[in-house]
Parts: C-alpha cells; structure tokens; sequence
C-alpha cells in the first residue's frame, strides 16, 4: 500500500477544505490512497484500534487545521485537544510516534501552532514544516502541496523507470535460462532498456519544462489579476474621497448660508426690539413729562390759579414753536431711519447685500450715530468683497462697545 495518504481534520471546522484536498490529490495519488473520513470505520471495530491500523498503513499524513483548531471544545466545555481519545489526537498522535511524514495544513487564515500549545503526544508536530492553503489560491496552493507529497513518497525519484528496468532485467534472467536464443533477446532487452531510460529521461525534462512553464504563466495571471484589482480599487478609493470632499464642501456651504441668516433673523429682531423700546421709552418720557406738568404748577400758570391775566410775549411763543418743530423732526428721522434700518435688515434675510448696503447708509444718513446701522452695513460690505465693512463695524464698536446685536459685548 506504497503512498498511502491520511487526511486528518476536524470536519465541523474544515470538512469544506479537506473535501476539496481530497478531489485535488485523487487523480495523482488515486482515491484507494486516500483515507479522510472515521464514517469509513467498520462496524464493531474499536475505534481507536482501527484509526492506529490506518495510520500505520498510510506513507504521509495531511493535519488540516483551522483557525479555532486550538481552542475547539467538547460539549462539557473541555478542550478536545486535552482529550487522550479525541480522534485528532488519536490519528496525529500515532502518526508522530512511528515517525510517519506529518504535513500541517494551514487553511482559512490559520496560524502554526507553538509546542507549548499542544498536548505532550502532539508537540513534535510544532517542528513539523506547515503548507498554507488560501481560499483565494486554492487551486495553486494545492498543486504546491501535490509536489511536496509527489516527492515525499518518491513519486518523483524515477520509480517508474526502476519498475521498467526490473521488467527487463526479468526478461534477461528468462533468456539466460532458455539458452542461446537469450542472447539476442538479451541484445533486443538492452536496446529496449536503453530506450526506455532514454524515453524517461526526456519525458521527465518534458514534464519539467511544461510544470515551469505553467507556473511561469500561472505567476504573470496572478501579478496582472492583483495589477488590476489594485487599480480597480485605487480609482473606486479616488472616487469615493471626491464624492466624500464634495458632500462635506456641500454641507458646509449650507451650514453657513444657515449661520448667516439666523444671523440676519437675530439681527432684525433685535432692532426691531430696540426701536420698539425706543419709541416705548419715548412715551413714557413723553407721559411723564405730562403728569409732572400737570402735578407741578408752572410759572406761566401761576398767574392764571391767581388770577392775573398773563401776556405772553411773541418771542416765547416763537421759543416754543421752535422747540416743538425740532422736537417733531428728530421723531421723524428717527422714525425714518428706523424703517430703512428694517428694510436693510429684510434685505439680507434674502441676501440681497447690495441692497442692504444701500438701506443701511439711508438709515445712518438720517442718524449718523445709528451703530447697528453701521455694523450690519459693514457686515453686507464683507459679504460683496468690501474691505471697507471693517471700517463699519470698528466705527459701530466705537459708538456701542457693548452691541449685544452686533455680536459686542
């Protein structure tokens, strides 16, 4: 039974692989060579008796191990491997202690496990040299692990061409024994021998000239295969970083176009209720003016409680025209100046900056001294690319310092 193979694993974990393993090795080594599955045991057979038969009958064995190779556990929550009568350690076991070849298979990302790791029947297989498998390169890393077996069993070695030189070494042996006639098939023997090694010969150059070959252009698909996808990949990362750039320059433009007319909302409330306690304080001022008027006796009016007639002189009631006409201008500017400062600050609700600018100089025009005109004139300046704003908004700190509506204080 000269290159028997045993295939060890644990079928919970890597039965996919080892089933695959197993259809790969078949047609070099045969099926009858192979032995993988504890379901091929004999009914009544002690178990473990039988699985040691086995691997004493096998050439080489094949430990595939898994990523959770290690720490697998039983049903009590032990680990198998600590269990003298778990199969794997059974089958390995028996395989290191009558020093058959073991070849540890590596599959779905495992890693070589330390001697430490390992129960004291298994950790000779920590010296053992391991073949990776990946899922990705099944195919070569499988053939890869072929020749290593093709030249751990002798596959490789010119068996073929030593059976061929028996065969003819036989027929030899038979014509020395019939007589003279064997001579020439003696003549005809070494011919055919010397052919036969001449036809190996070139045969096995053949069959390395192709297998190099083979991996030659096997290695060019594989280094164009990952060219490409690396390429593939860059171009999908370039663009994700471009769709990623102009989505946040996206939201950033609408954070700040947001920003600014919550700026403008606040602005606008705020001046509307500074004009509004302006002209409330006005007519309180105005009420309490009348109610002091009216509980105060004036000079002119003591005349008339007494009774005696009063002469009021021409100058003083032109004194006192005067003084109600300047006092009815400066409400009216301050009502006008008022309403182009709210029709600036509804211009830059829309962003219509030019405008603004416009509305806010009617109103500091009207109200020279007017500062959160001139802080949001200079805010609509900055806007349309007029330094000139800055100029605004310093003179508006100037002559507020604590403009709670310019953002000071």
């Amino acid at each position: 039974m000269a290159g028997n193979i045993f295939i060890n694993y644990r079928r919970d974990e890597s039965g996919h692989v080892a089933g695959r393993l197993h259809d790969s090795l078949a047609p070099t080594f045969g099926r009858t060579k192979l032995f993988m599955d504890v379901d091929n045991i004999p009914v009544g057979r002690d178990f473990e008796e039988y699985l040691k038969s086995q691997v004493a009958a096998c050439d080489a064995m094949l430990a595939v191990i898994g990523p959770n190779w290690l720490a697998a556990k039983d049903e009590a929550g032990k680990r198998r491997l600590d269990n003298p009568e778990d199969f794997i350690v059974i089958e390995i076991g028996a395989a290191l202690a009558r020093n058959i070849p073991v070849v540890p298979v590596l599959v779905d990302g495992a890693r070589m496990p330390k001697a430490s790791e390992l129960p004291d029947s298994l950790k000779l297989l920590a010296k053992r040299q391991a073949v990776e498998v990946r899922h990705t390169n099944f195919s070569r890393d499988a053939e890869a692990l072929i020749k290593r077996l093709r030249a751990a069993l002798g596959y490789d070695s010119g068996r073929q061409r030593r059976v061929q030189a028996a065969k003819v070494i036989a027929a030899l042996a038979v014509a020395i024994l019939i007589g003279w006639a064997g001579v020439k098939f003696l003549e005809f023997a070494v011919t055919d021998m010397k052919v036969a090694v001449q036809e190996a010969r070139q045969a096995e150059r053949d069959n390395q000239k192709a297998g190099f070959e083979a991996a030659v252009k096997a290695e060019r698909d594989r280094q164009a295969a990952e060219s490409e996808a690396k390429r593939k990949a860059e171009e999908a990362a370039v663009k994700a970083e471009q769709e990623r750039q102009a989505r946040a320059a996206a939201d950033a433009e609408a954070k700040r176009k947001a920003e600014e007319a919550e700026q403008q909302r606040v602005a606008a409330t705020k001046a509307e209720q500074e004009r509004q306690a302006a002209i409330k304080a006005e007519q309180e001022r105005k009420a309490k003016a009348a109610a002091e008027a009216e509980a105060k006796p004036s000079v002119t009016d003591a005349p008339i409680r007494l009774g005696i007639p009063v002469v009021e002189t021409d100058a003083q009631r032109k004194a006192e025209q005067e003084r109600q006409a300047k006092f009815e201008e400066a409400q009216k500017v301050r009502r006008e100046s008022s309403a182009a400062y709210e029709r600036g600050a509804a211009a830059m609700l829309i962003n219509d900056n030019h405008l603004a600018i416009r509305e806010f100089s009617e109103a500091i025009r009207l109200f020279p001294n007017y500062a959160t005109a001139f802080c949001q004139r200079g805010f609509a300046k900055l806007r349309v690319g007029d330094e000139s704003g800055k100029e605004d908004i310093e003179k508006a700190k100037q002559l507020s310092p604590k403009n709670r509506t310019c953002g000071f204080g």
